[in-house]
């Protein structure tokens, strides 16, 4: 059996030797650190080192969700040789003190949020042919450890600066024996939401620095028999923390819920399940301060009745009380899948009918079975029903926003109306409803007069007929419709013919006249059907004589059909 021991030298950190490249090297500046401060010392001292920099009240920590990947390339082919994940933990750092009695009563300080995490991969590798025959068992794994501190960066907010500590460590897999090659930090800026791409250079350091002894007496050069056969890269990616509420999964078997959400600061977190049936009493999932990450609420909806459901998620500052954001899903909560006890009804159970036996633990069965069947048929119909009310909804309303955004949606109507020029009058038409247009033909009786025609002037309204006639021709547009059609302003434009049976042998017997209106029209009733009245004032102007124009009133009213 093969383990990690020693080193066969004191290992120094080698902070001042450039251990990252990038595409833009200019941009990374080394840290010095010492070889017994661990990871979390190093970024606590980063830490109090931009402090007492910037201040305390100015310094303003980034919330970040970060993760990173390790790929491992050989040096010649540039072959994926291993890649993995390193499993980042956030943590956080701040200078109020914490207790018993101040656990959940949070302080003003908002904590600096940072990731601490680690890969183990396998040492020996098919493709590095002298280290496969000193490992030739994998006995070693090859870790790096990574601690990411985001910090902003105050003279570009479109980017941050990360603090990099990374340490490689050669551990044992039988035993709890390991060795830290080498450990250094970097700063450096970058784009946020951007991914980084970080090669760990592979240059040897001092001869016998990197030799490690194995418990069989093998001993292993790590520059020599690993390192500079392969590339080792590094990639962050991290995007700014927001307040959000995902959606729910909910287990057919267990019926256990499971909601996900994220906190973009620390807040008092408040996850409640809703009935639709009694919404004065949801029932409280998670009630508690939370720093910024994600987190998963989960609850088991055995207890519960099958129907429809809502969660919401509530963030509220836990000084003032304010609620930050708040959000609501809905979902519906179907019977589980039932799974059947497999046992059968004892041998003394099967009757003997007629000489032949009868399995009647194999027809319980089979039975059992079906009804579960049918169950879960009939669920998935109730379910496949709701979804196609949901689509038939979905697409009548399509249909009704194409009628209102076309042309095409054309009624017929018919009205009556009073005015200067038309007269008493009936009038038939067609309108839209979008764009908002009519256009009437009418037929009336200036039984008031006309102030260009020669007429004998009806005595009585029983001679409404032998006073003036008019035909008339009007386009009205209502540009824009209030609460729902209640109130329309209106504007119109009209021609009218005037005739009569002239009082004089010279007299005027028909005019033409060319008017415009302005008014409001109302649809108490919808816009649709039903009816629907204006009120509008107008002036009219006579073709080819020299008189002058007729103003006054119009009241119409109209019916669709």
């Amino acid at each position: 059996m093969l383990a990690v021991l020693f080193l066969t030298q004191p290992l120094r950190a080698q902070s001042q030797q450039a251990r990252i490249d990038t595409p833009v090297p200019e941009r990374y500046d080394g840290v010095q650190t010492t070889d017994d401060a661990s990871i979390e010392d190093l970024i606590k001292q980063r830490i109090e080192k931009e402090w007492n920099t910037v201040g305390i009240s100015r310094f303003k920590p980034e919330l970040l969700r970060t993760e990173a990947d390790y790929a491992r390339l050989s040096a010649t082919s540039r072959d994926v040789l291993y890649e993995a994940s390193f499993h980042l933990q956030p943590h956080y750092y701040t200078r109020a003190s914490t207790g018993p009695d101040t656990n959940f009563h949070r302080y003003a300080e908002q904590p600096i949020m940072y990731y601490v995490g680690s890969a183990r991969t396998p040492l020996a590798l098919p493709v590095v042919s002298n280290l496969s025959k000193t490992l030739s068992g994998d006995e070693a794994s090859y870790t790096l450890h990574i601690g990411v501190l985001p910090l902003p960066d105050y003279t570009n907010p479109d980017s941050m600066r990360y603090y990099i500590v990374i340490e490689r460590v050669i551990e044992s897999n039988h035993t709890d024996n390991s060795v830290r090659l080498e450990r250094f930090a970097k700063e450096f800026s970058a784009k946020i939401d951007d991914p980084v791409f970080l090669r760990l250079a592979n240059d040897p350091l001092a001869k016998g620095a990197y030799i490690v002894r194995m418990e069989n007496g093998s001993v292993l050069d790590f520059y020599d028999d690993f390192s500079r056969f392969i590339e080792e890269h590094i990639i962050l990616k991290s995007d700014k923390l927001s307040f959000q509420l995902g959606h729910e999964t909910i287990s057919d078997v267990s019926e256990r819920l499971s909601i996900p959400y994220s906190v973009a600061q620390t807040c008092e977190s408040k996850v409640e399940l809703l009935s639709v049936v009694d919404t004065a009493h949801p029932y409280t999932i998670v009630d508690t301060v939370r720093e910024p990450a994600d987190y998963l609420a989960e609850v088991d909806m055995s207890k519960f009745a099958d129907g429809p459901y809502r969660y919401r998620y509530t963030a509220i500052d836990p000084e003032s009380g304010k609620v930050l954001y708040t959000e609501t899903h809905e979902f519906h909560k179907a019977a589980p899948i039932t799974v059947t006890n497999g046992s059968r009804i004892g041998p003394g159970d099967t009757l003997e009918v007629g000489g032949k036996k009868k399995d009647w633990a194999g027809l319980l069965n089979q039975t059992v079975q079906e009804l579960v069947q049918e169950r879960v048929i009939n669920d998935r119909i109730s379910s496949t029903l709701s979804e196609s009310e949901k689509e038939k909804n979905r697409l009548e309303a399509i249909v009704l926003a194409n009628k209102k955004s076309s042309i095409a949606d054309v009624h017929a109507r018919a009205g009556f109306g009073i005015g200067p020029s038309s007269g008493d009058n009936f009038f038939i038409g067609i309108e839209s409803n979008h764009p908002s247009l009519a256009f009437d033909v009418s037929f009336g009786w200036l039984y008031g007069g006309s102030n260009y025609l020669s007429y004998t002037k009806p005595q009585n309204f029983s001679q409404i007929f032998k006073s003036p006639s008019s035909l008339g021709f009007q386009l009205t547009w209502i540009p824009v419709k209030y609460w729902d059609g209640f109130v329309e302003p209106l504007l119109g434009v009209a021609n009218y013919d005037e005739w009569s049976q002239p009082a004089t042998p010279a007299g005027t017997s028909s005019v033409a006249l060319l008017g415009w209106e302005v008014g409001v029209a109302t649809e108490p009733w919808g816009e649709v059907h039903g009816a629907a009245f204006s009120v509008s004032y107008g002036a009219a102007y006579p073709l080819g004589i020299s008189s002058g124009s007729t103003s006054g009133i119009s009241v119409k009213a109209n019916v669709r059909f």
